[in-house]
């Protein structure tokens, strides 16, 4: 009997010591996951310009895991485990593909590109991913298509005249790194003008310029009678910094057109970028 009861007390004892143990290392647990790693995702859209909207919906992508996402804040779907990765967040938007880090605009011809894909932002950062631990993260959201807004004044000759007009703007980048911002790959883009009496208005949203080009605007001319005009002018200087800042630009020029059909030397003057106030002679 007392052996027993010893048998008991010693049983009793050691259970304790085990339910014991098993709370003490429960508490020494922060999460429920306490050998893998969580990452939330705040997506900061505060750079963007005032042309763009904030998208519906956007990606992230971890360690070659992507989710959709939507709103300001998302947990990321899978649990991950200790170490370093690569956050990236980007929309998927008309007219661009991303695939990995580079982001492509569409080619419409093979020389030109769409003059207006939509809006992409993206953030690309290394995090480190604990165990046992949350992540919480801010993407700051680059924005990296710009507008830019062209605008010509005739303020000689017979605007009347004139059938239609087109403006072909090259040394534009079709690609574009979203992760160090590099632009690359020349192309061209081709929009029509829009006439309002003597004003002709066009814009184009780019994913940059490519530095090492020359930015040349053709400008096409056709007349009523059949009678075309061509007006290259040299915007490079102009747009230098372009790939630098997410408010759109707005280049004007006078408009000088031939004063009787069969003439020739149309030309654009006083080029001037309206944001900055800075003019340029062409």
């Amino acid at each position: 009997m007392k052996s027993n009861r010893h048998i008991l007390i010693t049983y009793t004892a050691v259970l304790a010591a085990i339910l014991f143990a098993s709370c003490v290392k429960d508490e020494l647990y922060d999460t429920p996951h306490p050998d893998s790693g969580v990452v939330v995702v705040t997506a900061d859209w505060s750079d963007r310009s005032s042309e763009a909207d904030i998208p519906q919906a956007y990606t992230l992508r971890i360690g070659g895991l992507e989710q959709e996402a939507s709103g300001e804040t998302n947990v990321f779907n899978r649990l991950l485990s200790p170490g370093k990765y690569t956050l990236t967040a980007y929309n998927k938007q008309d007219q661009i593909t991303v695939t990995d880090n580079t982001a492509s605009v569409n080619a419409t011809s093979a020389k030109h590109i769409n003059p207006t894909p939509g809006y992409l932002f993206a953030s690309v950062q290394d995090i480190s991913v604990l165990v046992d631990d949350t992540l919480r993260v801010t993407a700051r959201m680059k924005q990296l298509v710009r507008r830019l807004d062209i605008e010509l004044t005739a303020t000689e000759g017979d605007y009347s005249r004139v059938q239609s007009a087109s403006a072909t703007l090259s040394g534009v980048a079709s690609v574009a790194d979203i992760a160090t911002g590099e632009r690359s790959a020349a192309a061209q883009v081709i929009n029509a003008f829009r006439q309002d009496g003597n004003k002709f208005t066009l814009f184009f949203r780019l994913l940059g310029i490519v530095p090492t080009e020359a930015q040349t605007l053709t400008v096409d001319i056709i007349f009523n009678n059949g009678d075309t005009q061509r007006i290259v002018s040299d915007l490079t200087e102009a747009m230098r910094d372009f790939n630098n800042g997410t408010k759109s630009i707005k280049l004007t020029g006078n408009l000088l057109l031939p004063v009787e059909a069969g003439v020739t030397g149309a030309t654009i003057t006083d080029w001037n970028e309206v944001e900055s106030g800075n003019g340029y002679a062409n």
